[in-house]
């Protein structure tokens, strides 16, 4: 079987978006015992679509496409498609309604979403107006899914996943498991997992590294070889390694705080409110994030913490002093069990010698105990930084909450 991944966008191919919709395919059907052979981008262009998709069916069993699936005029997906398979169009009124009942009779791309093609299936989408739509003709499958993330995930999972399990089923399906890492950098796994796939033959493993997070991919039709590479593999990291179903460290963390019965509060200054963006992405962080300081200014750290003038006058915002004080601040402020207080310089302007664009100055402290306060090097653009800073502070809170480990220094790279 042969499965090929289409994503459909200028804004792909302009470097506008990044495409994390083939990652996410590619990974879940590949967790599935399935393998991608080929992933192509295409612009909005007609003819470009059009001749992309005539070449990929005549190539594969299965070619699964995202985005342009929306009402605006430069959504040629379904058209295109509908050609290809020789359909007509007709009106879907349950579709009609169902989007109404949604977003309201208001909603201008109702009569646009609810035009589908005759021979296609309609796969529902849950949270957004455009419905994916699956072709199948003499061993043949085109589906379209939305372009957005969280529009097409849910929908591959609960609707696409299922019938490609059914229609192409696996004689002998490998067993799958992801491990999630956090605070570690891969070239400190790396030769540890070759290592083990040296012992573990007929275990396939691979790193795939995000911000501020790794995870490390195992595949095998030994199902005793997996459980044995796995075991030793987190037996050597378990002090970076956590659960969570989504891969996220803020889950891992909102399952650590629930255990513990602990609460949190954030005060923010060059992550703007990340960390909290972060937290709260999560169902269930009301009970135990109790909210954030977000204090840009000198004048803010002062007035809503309590940081000293004289602090900020001799040490500098960004200092270890400061973030200390930040600290404090949210203790007399709120009732919090835990807290983290960042001050940095994202850039890409405000860098000195002495304190450089990427230099990070955090504090990490339970009620009632010495705080952790270390300096950290952070590094990339300011999104990449704030993002970096986000992240490396969320895995160094849920070490010290869950493991017992200092928060500094952080130690990215060492074992």
């Amino acid at each position: 079987m042969i499965i090929e991944l289409i994503s459909i966008g200028d804004e792909l191919l302009k470097g506008n978006v990044v495409n994390t919709n083939a990652t996410f395919l590619s990974r879940q059907l590949m967790f599935e015992g399935y393998a991608v052979s080929r992933q192509t981008t295409l612009p909005d262009e007609r003819e470009s679509l059009a001749k992309g998709f005539r070449e990929t069916l005549q190539r594969a069993d299965l070619v699964i496409a995202t985005g342009g699936l929306g009402p605006t005029l430069d959504d040629r997906t379904r058209e295109i498609a509908a050609a290809l398979f020789h359909s007509d169009f007709h009106f879907d009124q349950a579709l009609a309604d169902d989007i109404k009942r949604r977003f309201g009779d208001r909603n201008v791309s109702i009569e646009n979403q609810a035009k589908i093609p005759s021979r296609a299936k309609i796969l529902q989408n849950r949270i957004g107006t455009a419905p994916g739509l699956l072709f199948s003709e003499e061993g043949k499958a085109l589906i379209l899914l939305p372009g957005v993330p969280r529009e097409m995930e849910p929908m591959f999972l609960e609707q696409v996943q299922p019938w490609i399990q059914k229609q192409w089923p696996l004689k002998a399906k490998k067993e799958s498991v992801q491990l999630y890492f956090c605070l570690i950098h891969e070239s400190l796994l790396d030769p540890h997992l070759r290592e083990l796939t040296e012992h573990y033959s007929s275990v396939e493993a691979g790193i795939y590294p995000a911000h501020g997070t790794l995870t490390v991919a195992l595949q095998s039709s030994d199902k005793s070889q997996l459980e044995a590479f796995q075991k030793e593999l987190i037996s050597r990291f378990s002090n970076y390694h956590y659960f969570s179903k989504s891969g996220k460290i803020e889950e891992a963390l909102l399952d650590c705080f629930i255990k513990h019965k602990k609460t949190l509060a954030f005060a923010e200054s060059c992550t703007g409110g990340m960390l909290s963006m972060h937290v709260t992405s999560v169902p269930g962080a009301s009970d135990y994030f109790l909210g954030s300081f977000v204090v840009y200014s000198n004048t803010m750290k002062q007035q809503i913490l309590g940081v000293s003038k004289e602090t900020l006058d001799s040490q500098g915002a960004v200092s270890e002093a400061a973030v200390k004080e930040m600290l404090d601040g949210i203790f007399k402020k709120t009732s919090a069990d835990f807290a983290i207080a960042v001050s940095g310089i994202a850039g890409p302007s405000g860098g000195t010698e002495q304190k450089p664009v990427g230099t990070i100055c955090a504090a990490i402290g339970e009620r009632g105990k010495a705080p952790d306060a270390g300096t950290f090097k952070s590094f990339g653009n300011r999104h990449t930084i704030t993002l970096l800073t986000t992240q490396w502070l969320l895995g160094a809170l849920w070490r010290k909450v869950e493991k017992g480990i200092p928060a500094f220094p952080l130690d990215l790279f060492r074992d």
